[in-house]
């Protein structure tokens, strides 16, 4: 069924409550509404999709007519717009179809519209139910209308497009409209009835229950479909007397109930950057410094889903950073019965290291959104990571796991989402998708001070690493750069964690103060992180792999330039230095290094250059601001699928 409304901005909610009205009584119908206006907001658009979350057969389109067909037609009732001229042109801007239904917005539908809509109009322009309050007040006999002619009130109109477009009707609306002017009372109504006069059809009152009709109509009470409210006084006004203003409030109160229902989101990720006692990674970083702190609003809550919990019979939680975390039951029904408990939405996931949740969840039509960070096919592995000898860190790859993402897609439950246009060739290897998967960018934020000015930074001649000291990170590589120059000062800022006994060996002959201009600071945040980030030229970046980290972010965003040995969304040749990939442990590969750090602290110019465009970039595309737009939207389109 196509319907079609004309309102302004102010009427949004009302909108809304007669949308709700509709599809709550016709749930085994498909709707396209149409909403005619000059003014609707993004705002009001909002609230009307978040109806989405309940009700699933209908899409909507909004249409702006041009103002300038109507601005010779003039308005003489104080509380109706130029917005009820609007249903004039319907027949015009909607050429394909030849039935519609029209309804003001003051109405409530409390019955199926089926009947209604199956109405022949064969040989007529409309149907409509008689106006009482027209027939009441003796208004047909000045506008020329014997008193058994029929006169419909306009406010639910079963329209013949095609036969409006044939007879050329639009154009007539138009021109009686101009030429009644000061003749008529009821401006559209009278202009539609004296148009389309002994060619509208009559209709049961059922489908347009006036408030005369429910004055004159008791009897029929209990049996209207659609529920007009005419008049001044409307059921969401105190002073309204309307018999059947509790079927609206009723409406209203579910429309109410929709807009205030959070979507619940269930964050899947085994870290939380420290909190519950996790580890420090980028993921985790990202979960609790942006997601969770930024994205839950008054419409989206997260809630962290670390995985299973020790217990076999119940979840335990934690609560960090006005976030609820769990770890859910690791008893497989009892995980099932939590989770439908919960009754999450949807999942959010930072690519994907455990199936555990979606495993149990019982919904099978739940949807996830994956974000790709740093996908890692087994070519990666094989060509790349398991080259190192002295140390690696173990093989996380987990073939089930991919083939859950790989189902999901093929089901059309998955939105793939991703931080790097260079990362998606990769996802889509790793789980084995459709070369023309769709992947929305979507890049990782940084927390930007917009007050730095790098114009008045004094910058040192000193180098940071920033990451987790673990072995793909090959920090040993960074310390080997700094006993070749002992010129600058190099920073370690991060920390041990996991696989600690074989990594602080690999490092063990670098942390015992032989290198006078090597500091191993630990892992450091808040203002003692930025004061290092802004006060160095460079973050050396020696690992084997990487997604695209947030370090590299950060510290572009302060102007502190890249040298890296491997290159993501050409980061490190647009803001520092690419020295060429460095297999294996990379000692061979140090070399590499020397020169590249040299050239960006000897060449001022150069550097300036690159700092200061690395500055403009972050700013425009990693900003918080467009991040949280972004994800908000992604998470209210994926929760109305």
């Amino acid at each position: 069924m196509n319907i079609f409304f004309a309102v302004n901005d102010t009427y949004a909610e009302q909108l809304c409550v007669s949308i709700v009205s509709v599809l709550e009584n016709n749930k085994d119908e498909q709707f396209h509404f149409f909403i005619l206006s000059r003014d609707f907001s993004l705002k009001s658009k909002q609230q009307v999709e978040k109806l989405k979350k309940k009700y699933k057969n209908w899409e909507i389109s909004y249409i702006c007519p041009d103002e300038n067909l109507f601005k010779n037609l003039k308005l003489n009732i104080p509380y109706i717009t130029i917005e009820t001229y609007f249903r004039y042109v319907i027949a015009d801007i909607a050429p394909k179809l030849d039935k519609v239904l029209y309804l003001d917005a003051d109405l409530a539908v409390n019955g199926s519209l089926k009947n209604l809509w199956n109405i022949p109009l064969e040989g007529f322009y409309a149907a409509g139910v008689r106006d009482l309050c027209i027939e009441k007040e003796g208004h047909k006999a000045k506008i020329g209308f014997k008193e058994d002619d029929l006169y419909v009130n306009a406010g639910v109109l079963l329209l013949n497009l095609k036969k409006i477009r044939e007879d050329n009707m639009v154009q007539k609306l138009f021109e009686n409209t101009e030429n009644l002017t000061g003749k008529i009372k009821y401006q559209d109504q009278d202009v539609i009835n004296i148009t389309f006069k002994n060619k509208i059809k009559e209709i049961d009152s059922i489908y347009n229950f006036t408030s005369e009709n429910v004055r004159a109509e008791r009897p029929k009470r209990k049996d209207a479909v659609v529920i007009h409210y005419t008049g001044q006084k409307k059921p969401w006004m105190k002073e309204c007397r309307n018999k059947l203003k509790n079927v609206w409030q009723k409406y209203n109160k579910l429309n109410q109930e929709i807009q205030n229902k959070k979507i619940k989101v269930g964050l899947l990720i085994d870290e939380f950057f420290g909190g519950a006692k996790t580890a420090f990674g980028g993921y985790g970083f990202l979960a609790r410094k942006y997601i969770a702190k930024y994205i839950p609003d008054e419409d989206i809550q997260i809630d962290v889903l670390l995985g299973k919990s020790k217990h076999k019979f119940w979840a335990q939680k934690f609560h960090e950073d006005n976030v609820d975390l769990y770890r859910i039951p690791r008893n497989n029904f009892l995980a099932r019965r939590w989770l439908k408990k919960r009754n999450y939405d949807l999942y959010l996931s930072i690519e994907l290291t455990s199936d555990f949740v979606l495993k149990h969840e019982p919904d099978a039509n739940k949807r996830l959104i994956l974000w790709i960070q740093d996908p890692r096919p087994k070519s990666a592995w094989e060509q790349t990571i398991d080259t190192m000898q002295s140390i690696k860190d173990p093989c996380f790859y987990n073939q089930k796991i991919y083939d859950t993402v790989h189902a999901l897609a093929e089901q059309g439950r998955i939105k793939f989402i991703s931080q790097g246009y260079s990362l998606n060739p990769l996802a889509i290897d790793l789980y084995n998708l459709p070369r023309n998967t769709p992947i929305q960018y979507l890049p990782n934020p940084v927390d930007i001070d917009f007050d730095f000015n790098f114009d008045i930074t004094k910058k040192k001649k000193q180098i940071i690493f920033l990451g987790r000291l673990e072995a793909q990170k090959r920090c040993w590589l960074f310390c080997e750069v700094a006993k070749r120059m002992p010129e600058y000062e190099f920073y370690v800022l991060g920390q041990f964690f996991r696989y600690q006994n074989d990594n602080k060996r690999m490092l063990a002959p670098y942390m015992n103060g032989d290198i006078p201009n090597l500091h191993f600071v630990g892992h450091v945040d808040g203002e003692q992180k930025k004061k290092l980030i802004k006060e160095s030229r460079i973050l050396l970046s020696t690992a084997i792999w990487e997604g695209i980290p947030i370090s590299w972010l950060e510290a572009l965003s302060y102007g502190t330039v890249l040298v890296a040995d491997l290159e993501r969304e050409n980061l490190a040749a647009q803001f520092g230095e690419f020295v060429g990939e460095i297999s294996g442990d990379g000692f061979d590969g140090v070399e590499k290094f020397i020169p590249a750090v040299k050239k960006l602290m000897e060449d001022d110019a150069l550097y300036a250059q690159k700092a200061k465009a690395a500055i403009d970039y972050i700013r425009q595309t990693h900003n918080i601001t467009r991040f949280v737009t972004d994800l908000r939207n992604v998470i209210q389109e994926e929760a109305t699928k």
